[in-house]
């Protein structure tokens, strides 16, 4: 693993559970497309922390009611075309 995937896997991991959930997977196909030590990925960790701000901004300043509406949690979601008693034993 290069400094730069290392940095974004760092950065990802401050980010809230439902975010990295949704959009992690993308995050890390563009890292793995990146230069190590190019001035883009430098534009990429930057823009990355920059954006986690952002979200937890978001989490902290909105208010109670809508706080507690985030991404839906994938991780939880069943499959389509799992049947519930798949899913159950699954668990």
């Amino acid at each position: 693993m290069s400094t730069v995937e290392r940095a974004f896997e760092i950065v990802l991991a401050l980010y809230p559970a439902d975010y990295r959930a949704r959009f992690g997977a993308e995050i890390r196909t563009t890292v793995a497309g990146l230069q190590p030590g190019g001035s883009r990925a430098c534009l990429e960790v930057a823009a990355l922390l920059r954006r986690l701000i952002v979200e937890w901004s978001a989490k902290i300043a909105s208010d109670a009611a809508v706080r507690g509406r985030h991404l839906p949690d994938c991780r939880k979601m069943r499959p389509v075309g799992v049947t519930r008693a798949e899913w159950a034993r699954g668990l």
